[in-house]
């Protein structure tokens, strides 16, 4: 039997259901704390009218998450005496949970707990009466690694590599899935406009909550189609799957790259983006990362006439989720994996 590791990280889109199917890939028993917090609910009416109190008359956030957590440890208890104790612990994002249970899961595991924050730190600040709980404490954000102040370590989004077979023949030239912000919807109706005048097919998906007929003065070519519900993570890499080029905008203030850009890597993409520091990490290459302004279309068509380069393999596997993994708990072999700039 494996090594046992628990999981626990926000429900996004059902990015969790991947990450624990890729642990038990490569060899991991995986005790899955992301549904455990799904299926709480308050054991009484008291301790909701208590939390309530707390919330609005004490200004206490905290309480929710103390009680959900006070409450769910004795089931996560009884899993890992069930598993035979825990090896590892890991968590993204891990201000979803109380210092005491994150303190308990410490006092649990052979190996530690570690944290690997996916966004920049100034948009969870509460994890940061957390980090001294953590034997390690990984950053995706460039910035927040320079500006390191709590021994943070470097890391990366990563791609999943259990399943890298193509899907096929593509079905679309472009593809992007995501939530409309003001911020990247010039660049986002500037590529269904050139989807549109060039001829090409496109695979563009804005979650939109308000009006169709505001939605299309913001998005008005035809390629763009505003949805109502978030598409799974798993219905995302198979529709990224079956597109040649895929679509990655910025929205907050961070220099981080995202999930996009990995999947680029990993199913031999091109990727148009508008994070400009791609340039700077050890995969770049202009054949397959285009940073674009969403003005210049010649640009684009010279882009997209080159073919796509294939990455050094030994630079490809280091952005697998195999040696992600192995990298952040610190089980060797593993390559590490740096933030720009490089020493």
């Amino acid at each position: 039997m494996g090594k046992t590791i628990l999981l626990g990280m926000p429900d996004k889109w059902g990015l969790y259901k991947l990450i624990a199917g890729n642990l038990a890939y490569h060899g991991f028993n995986v005790i899955n704390i992301v549904e455990d917090d799904l299926s709480f609910r308050y054991p009484s009416l008291y301790s909701r009218l208590y939390v309530k109190y707390r919330k609005l008359v004490c200004k206490d956030s905290y309480a929710k998450k103390q009680l959900k957590w006070q409450v769910l440890q004795d089931s996560v208890a009884q899993k890992i005496e069930a598993a035979g104790g825990l090896d590892y612990a890991l968590f993204i994002s891990a201000d979803l949970y109380s210092r005491e249970f994150l303190h308990f899961i410490k006092s649990q595991s052979r190996n530690g707990i570690v944290n690997y924050q996916f966004d920049g730190m100034h948009r969870y600040p509460a994890i940061y009466p957390l980090i001294d709980l953590f034997d390690r404490f990984y950053v995706f954000d460039p910035d927040d690694y320079a500006r390191n102040r709590h021994n943070f370590l470097p890391a990366t989004n990563f791609y999943f590599d259990d399943n890298l077979t193509p899907a096929g023949s593509p079905t679309s030239d472009f593809y992007f899935a995501g939530t409309h912000y003001d911020s990247r919807a010039p660049i986002i109706a500037a590529l269904g406009d050139y989807a549109q005048q060039r001829n090409k097919s496109a695979d563009i998906n804005i979650l939109w909550k308000h009006s169709q007929k505001k939605g299309r003065k913001i998005y008005p070519a035809a390629a763009i189609r505003l949805i109502q519900k978030h598409f799974s993570f798993e219905e995302n890499i198979e529709r990224m799957k079956r597109t040649n080029v895929l679509l990655d905008c910025v929205v907050e203030d961070h220099k981080g790259l995202s999930f996009r850009t990995f999947e680029a890597i990993g199913y031999r993409k091109k990727l148009i983006t508008t994070n400009q520091s791609i340039i700077d990490y050890d995969f770049y290459h202009p054949d397959n990362f285009l940073v674009w302004n969403g003005k210049d279309f010649n640009i684009l068509d010279k882009f997209l006439s080159v073919p796509y380069r294939e990455t050094d393999e030994a630079v490809r596997q280091k952005y697998s989720f195999g040696n992600w993994i192995n990298y952040i708990l610190n089980i060797r072999p593993h390559t590490p994996i740096c933030l720009p700039p490089y020493n």
